[in-house]
C-alpha cells in the first residue's frame, strides 16, 4: 500500500506581503511555506503509515526550489518526494499535470492520495476533488479521521454543525483538515 500526498508550497502571508501593479501577489518576493491543510494531508498519511507500514510519496508541482521542501516532508517521514516542474507548465490546470503524475508513479488497488482540503493562496478546495474525477477515483472530503480496512477506507468527514462517517472502496482520493 502506498499514499501519495499532493503538497503545495506557498507564499507564507503571515509575514511582508507584496502586490504586483496587476493585483496578484509577487511571489518572488515572499517567504514560502509549506501548505497548512497540505501538512494535515501529510500527518494523516504519516499516521497511516505507523499504523501499517505503507510507503508515503510526496508530489508537487512547482519551481525548483519547491525540492526544498520535499527534503523537508522526506524529513517529517515522507519515504519519497517527486518534484513536477518545468516552465511549459506555467500557467496551466494543476490538476492535470499532477494527474499525469500521479498516472505515471502508479496507483494499486490498496493506494490512497491524500490532498489538503484547500490552498491558502487560492481557497479554492478544488484540486482534490479535480484529481479525483480526472483518476476515476472516489472520493470524500473534509476528512478528519482515517480508518483503513482492507480494501475500503472508512472515514470521519466533518460537517458545519457535525459529523457523518463514510466508507470508500479503495483506491480512493481523500482531502484532508
Amino acid at each position: 500500500m502506498k499514499i501519495i500526498v499532493c503538497v503545495k508550497q506557498v507564499p507564507d502571508t503571515s509575514g511582508k506581503v507584496s502586490v504586483n501593479p496587476d493585483g496578484t501577489l509577487d511571489r518572488a518576493s515572499m517567504e514560502t511555506i509549506i501548505n497548512p491543510d497540505d501538512l494535515n494531508a501529510m500527518e494523516a498519511a504519516l499516521a497511516l503509515k505507523d499504523e501499517t507500514g505503507c510507503k508515503v510519496v510526496v508530489i508537487t508541482m512547482g519551481p525548483p526550489p519547491a525540492e526544498g521542501m520535499l527534503r523537508e516532508l522526506i524529513a517529517m517521514g515522507a519515504d519519497e518526494g517527486v518534484l513536477v516542474t518545468a516552465r511549459e507548465f506555467g500557467g496551466s490546470d494543476t490538476f492535470e499535470i499532477l494527474a499525469a503524475a500521479i498516472k505515471h508513479i502508479g496507483l494499486e488497488s490498496e493506494d490512497m492520495v491524500f490532498c489538503g482540503r484547500q490552498a491558502i493562496d487560492g481557497d479554492t478546495a478544488q484540486v482534490g476533488p479535480q484529481l479525483a474525477e480526472k483518476l476515476g477515483l472516489p472520493q470524500i472530503s473534509y476528512v478528519a479521521e482515517i480508518k483503513k480496512d482492507g480494501q475500503s477506507v472508512t472515514c470521519k468527514r466533518m460537517l458545519e454543525d457535525g459529523y457523518m462517517m463514510i466508507k470508500a472502496p479503495v483506491p480512493c482520493l481523500l482531502t484532508c483538515v
